[in-house]
């Protein structure tokens, strides 16, 4: 389950940078490269210390300790995205924003990133148990239903915004970058919103909401299931992105 950041706002070889010019300011989107991964999963992390259904998962945990999972959580999830294809953790701005997608149907869950062994370990057996059997699997047989009709899909997993570098157009700029590959393959694009601004957010792009979902049947944890179906018709074609980089210190 991907639960979009709630304060979005509005190696080095690589070949290819997509350069989007918003409001006079031109903003990089390329891949995060293995020396910013840190940088990256510190970003997610400010982005996400505020999100409610992770914050519900885990109460209790002192700040610290919350800051610790989730930097782990985020740079496991970059590293793994990375080593999938170098377009799935991508980047504006030195870090600023940060997204990550896939075009694997089981999605970006957070509950499966890391073992349950080691969730347990950065946030206790108790809260480690409640993110696999109430976060992980309640949006999973919607989300089933709701992409049933297509054999293959996009999602957008994370993507966060540093608090003092909102409203620039780095969040729009990463969405962008995925919808352009999505549009070129005739792809649909699969995301989780769980709050108002979020949906809002995502709708300027042509989301539409197929469903909501509440998390342990809490109705102050709802999940919005979007989907944007692809400009075109047609056939889906091959997805271009590049390869992965080489496990070399066999991360994976």
């Amino acid at each position: 389950m991907s639960l979009t950041a709630s304060a979005i706002g509005e190696d080095r070889h690589i070949s290819r940078k997509l350069t989007i010019n918003l409001n006079h300011h031109t903003v990089n989107v390329r891949p995060v490269i293995k020396g910013a991964f840190k940088e990256a999963a510190c970003s997610l992390t400010e982005a996400y210390s505020k999100n409610s259904i992770m914050g519900w998962c885990v109460r209790g945990l002192d700040q610290n300790k919350h800051e610790e999972f989730l930097f782990t959580l985020f740079k496991s999830m970059i590293n793994q995205a990375s080593l999938q294809s170098r377009d799935f953790a991508i980047q504006v701005e030195g870090c600023k924003g940060v997204l990550t997608w896939t075009n694997n149907t089981n999605g970006l869950s957070w509950p499966r990133i890391l073992s349950t062994a080691k969730l347990a370990r950065l946030i206790g057996w108790t809260s480690a148990l409640r993110a696999v059997t109430k976060v992980g699997a309640s949006c999973d047989k919607t989300k089933r239903k709701v992409m049933s009709t297509y054999a293959h899909y996009i999602t957008i997993g994370y993507i966060g915004v540093l608090p003092h570098e909102q409203h620039k157009g780095y969040g729009h700029a990463l969405v962008q970058y995925v919808l352009d590959k999505a549009d070129d393959a005739k792809y649909p694009v699969y995301v989780e919103a769980i709050d108002s601004a979020s949906v809002k957010f995502f709708e300027n792009f042509g989301f539409v909401v197929q469903a909501t979902v509440f998390i342990a049947d809490r109705s102050d944890l709802p999940v919005a299931l979007m989907v944007r179906t692809p400009v075109s018709g047609g056939t889906p074609q091959r997805l271009r992105i590049r390869p992965g980089r080489r496990d070399s210190d066999n991360s994976l």
